[in-house]
């Protein structure tokens, strides 16, 4: 749940409907300058973790009343604008008599955004295959209750709604044909119709250890449809459904839910937002070899399905070198004897990875180290070695633009360009880090990362990497060749 503002002692919360928007902008005046000072105040003054204030309007993004390199976006407008959903009755109390929900209260939270994008992939396709109405919440990396959460010393939303990194059926977008498929709804709603709920527990779902995505689904989709309570959720106090532990760090354990899955609705009508498709189009020179005017953008075409949207960028390969953190996460790897995560190990896919036999523990060997760090943490001359060995194969034939997705520094970034450009060929190589995007869209470039991989004509991404496992679960879902998707 978004957080409260107290205006005339009643409680608004952050993009709902409890408050009227006239009674909202007699305060706006006084509460940007309100704002603007006490987020100063806390940041400067009180650097905590987290601070607790919602404003009371819906959007405030002028340029003259904060500086862009400052302002953190609180995505309000995407919250009401899921609250104004059809679907949503607001005049009922109660679930009609063809109504059912499932909702996961116990969703991730404080991880990044491919290891949630892809729980919520699965919790949708769960209530899917149960018959019920899928309810949907945020993005959430802080549910303290804060508006923002300070991270590695700035500022990021604590909650982001989803329908600002997504569209289709998992933000309550209708199907093409929609038949007895039920529309997703917003937890606000779920709330206002669901005050008691039946909880299920996945603990007690009898599954077997440990259980593969598909005996997951088959087990508690069992449950849901026995339940007989339209309002059923899975408690915070029993964690996520789909786990690191289980499903993700589990080699193979998503291969036979696969088929299924990958030609529900689930996956065959998602879609970027409008947000993350609008910074697309705005630095397709990045990606898109000699973009013309009147190429069509994302943005001003219609949605029809996944594939046919997405279709391959040819002459475009992009690049995942993940830096920052990525050093320890990959000798914790090595600690863990982890693998490659999600369908990144999927049996066809080149490049597979090898678990080495588990004979140490405590300090890491430096052979076990250097076996993960190549695979995890490549360096310079690893990384133009083997974009040299992919561009030489028939599916790396042709391509002109090479795309990095990085959170690498700037002189990291300036000398792997510099050590790729002297390969020759390129038509440019650039970066995330050369993307012009808004304020609003700085928060969600992990998406636009993941449309770019998406699309290349050939990817190489980093197997323990969940931002990479989403963007080949999308180009597999969609008919890619298998060599066209590729791993250090």
């Amino acid at each position: 749940m978004l957080p409260f503002y107290t205006v005339e002692g009643e409680k608004y919360q952050l993009g709902s409907r409890s408050v009227s928007r006239r009674r909202c902008l007699v305060c706006t005046a006084v509460s940007v300058s309100l704002l603007s000072a006490i987020v100063l105040c806390k940041v400067v003054l009180f650097p905590g973790t987290s601070v607790y204030l919602a404003s009371p309007f819906s959007r405030v993004s002028s340029a003259h009343i904060f500086d862009p390199s400052v302002y953190t976006p609180t995505y309000s407008e995407y919250h009401e604008a899921e609250l104004r959903l059809p679907q949503h009755h607001w005049e009922r109390k109660q679930p009609e008599n063809n109504e059912t929900f499932f909702f996961v209260a116990g969703h991730l939270t404080g991880l990044g955004w491919g290891n949630a994008w892809q729980e919520h992939l699965l919790n949708a396709y769960l209530a899917y295959v149960s018959g019920r109405t899928f309810v949907f919440g945020n993005y959430t990396w802080n549910d303290d209750g804060s508006i923002y959460t300070r991270y590695h010393g700035k500022l990021i939303p604590s909650q982001i709604p989803y329908s600002a990194l997504i569209r289709g059926p998992l933000v309550g977008e209708p199907l093409p044909s929609n038949g007895d498929v039920p529309i997703a709804a917003s937890r606000d709603y779920f709330e206002q119709v669901c005050p008691q709920k039946t909880s299920l527990d996945r603990n007690g779902a009898h599954l077997p250890s440990p259980p593969s995505a598909l005996e997951i689904v088959h087990n508690l989709s069992a449950e849901l449809k026995a339940i007989d309570d339209p309002c059923v959720q899975a408690g915070r106090s029993s964690g996520p459904i789909f786990t690191h532990s289980d499903i993700f760090g589990v080699r193979m354990s998503l291969l036979e839910l696969w088929p299924s899955f990958s030609t529900s609705p689930i996956i065959t009508q998602f879609g970027w937002s409008r947000l993350v498709e609008l910074a697309f189009d705005t630095n397709r020179r990045l990606f898109v070899p000699d973009p013309t005017p009147l190429d069509p953008f994302l943005t001003g075409t219609s949605f029809t399905s996944n594939a046919e949207r997405y279709t391959p960028i040819q002459g475009l390969i992009a690049i995942h070198i993940r830096r920052g953190d990525y050093e320890r996460h990959c000798l914790n790897l090595a600690k863990q004897y982890e693998d490659f995560v999600s369908v990144n190990t999927f049996p066809d896919l080149p490049d597979s990875f090898t678990v080495p036999p588990a004979t140490w523990h405590g300090i890491v060997p430096p052979a076990l180290y250097e076996h993960y760090r190549h695979h995890c943490y490549p360096t310079i001359k690893e990384i133009v070695e083997k974009v040299a060995q992919v561009r030489a194969t028939p599916e790396g034939r042709g391509v002109r633009k090479l795309y990095i997705m990085t959170n690498g520094k700037p002189p990291f970034i300036k000398e792997l360009k510099e050590a790729l450009s002297k390969q020759g060929g390129w038509d440019l190589v650039s970066s995330s880090r050369d993307m012009t995007l808004n304020p609003e869209q700085k928060h969600v470039a992990q998406a636009v990362d993941m449309l770019v991989a998406q699309r290349a004509q050939v990817f190489i991404g980093n197997g323990f990497s969940t931002v990479t496992s989403g963007a080949v679960m999308m180009r597999l879902a969609n008919g890619f060749a298998m060599n066209s998707t590729r791993f250090w």
